[in-house]
């Protein structure tokens, strides 16, 4: 069949244009978007449309022996595959990657394994292909740690975890291009232990962008209460590490900041029956957690139910650069925009790959995600 010269020039400019895109996306100071989109949650409410999301993760695909699967349901399986593929194919300027792992989820450590990792790989590269997606993210928490007693550990995570995003490289790189770039990340650690159970700095030549979680810093398994994701410590030292002190760990790794991904929770952490000093608004005092788990605190449900609203007053601690809501009685850290702000000039600042976000869902229409999409790149 012969190719008409106007064909063969359409098809030669749609080349160059797409190869600028990734070469803007991988190598300018564009900043990233990064978001997680869980695929347990209804597709049907999530809406990608005008939030300039650069890079979506599919949380999360689970692992059985060598085999990767999102539902064990059969049919439940199949439905969760054809709504990503209906979403990807309504945000096309947006790249789908498959997420395997996440928090708790058991597999890697028997599935890294020489003699099963072939096997492993092939299989989650499949199913890249099948759903005609842009790539893979590892949520392997944490090589060569049981993750407090919840999964299989042992020493040899270490280097099978560097084995293992070597391979995934190496098979994302002979995949068919499709006018398309295929990415590689995984989920890291905000600890300085991880980086002896990881080689951050190995794995880093394989990967594209590291997905810092940098958030978690204070919770419900805490009887006091304090920050979840504060910038800097506050001005007391009461707050036991900070975002800035986690992504000075990898610069002090000599890790590319231009492959850091600031992680940026879009849910809340609570306590009940908080009683504080004069002038401390709630923050680092004794009280009871609340069950996140139960009772909602995203920034979805914080806009609808608490902000300015049940007698909750809103602050702003200046030198941890993180906001705090009060009403007396409970106490509840989260994100707001001169938080958001202060982590983007960070971001600059300090010349990282750009934010990504935990998780899409749990954010409201016009928040986290829109915010940091529309200010990053200014």
């Amino acid at each position: 069949m012969k190719i008409s010269l106007y064909t063969k020039a359409f098809l030669a400019a749609l080349t160059i244009g797409m190869g600028m895109y990734f070469y803007h996306i991988n190598n300018s100071d564009h900043k990233i978007t990064s978001v997680y989109i869980p695929v347990w949650k209804d597709f049907k409410d999530l809406s990608l449309e005008g939030k300039n999301v650069d890079i979506a993760i599919l949380a999360f695909a689970k692992i059985d022996k060598t085999n990767i699967y999102f539902d064990q349901d059969p049919a439940k399986n199949e439905v969760i595959k054809q709504n990503i593929k209906q979403l990807a194919a309504k945000n096309k300027n947006t790249s789908f990657i498959l997420g395997v792992g996440g928090y708790k989820a058991d597999g890697f450590s028997d599935a890294s394994m020489d003699g099963k990792r072939y096997s492993f790989t092939e299989n989650m590269v499949e199913l890249v292909k099948e759903l005609d997606l842009d790539g893979i993210d590892i949520d392997w928490e944490y090589p060569a740690f049981d993750s407090w007693n919840t999964t299989k550990a042992r020493p040899e995570d270490t280097k099978n975890f560097t084995h293992l995003m070597k391979e995934l490289k190496e098979k994302l790189d002979r995949l068919p291009r499709k006018n398309k770039n295929y990415y590689l990340s995984f989920a890291a650690g905000n600890e300085d232990w991880y980086f002896k159970n990881v080689e951050v700095k190995k794995v880093e030549k394989y990967v594209d962008f590291i997905n810092v979680m940098s958030y978690d810093l204070t919770g419900a398994w805490s009887d006091t209460t304090g920050y979840n994701s504060n910038l800097y410590t506050d001005k007391n030292d009461k707050s036991k590490t900070s975002v800035d002190r986690i992504i000075s760990l990898y610069l002090d790794h000599n890790i590319d900041p231009k492959k850091l991904l600031l992680g940026v929770p879009a849910y809340s952490y609570g306590w009940e029956n908080v009683k504080s000093d004069p002038g401390q608004q709630g923050a680092f005092s004794k009280g009871k957690p609340i069950d996140i788990n139960t009772i909602d605190l995203s920034y979805k449900t914080l806009k609808e139910k608490y902000l300015n609203q049940d007698g909750f007053k809103r602050y702003y601690d200046d030198t941890a650069k993180t906001a705090y809501l009060y009403d007396g009685n409970t106490f509840v850290t989260y994100e707001d925009q001169e938080a958001l702000s202060a982590k983007i000039n960070y971001i600059k600042d300090k010349h990282l790959a750009g934010a990504m976000v935990w998780e899409y869902s749990q954010d409201s229409d016009d928040g986290i995600v829109k915010y940091l999409s529309d200010h990053l790149n200014e």
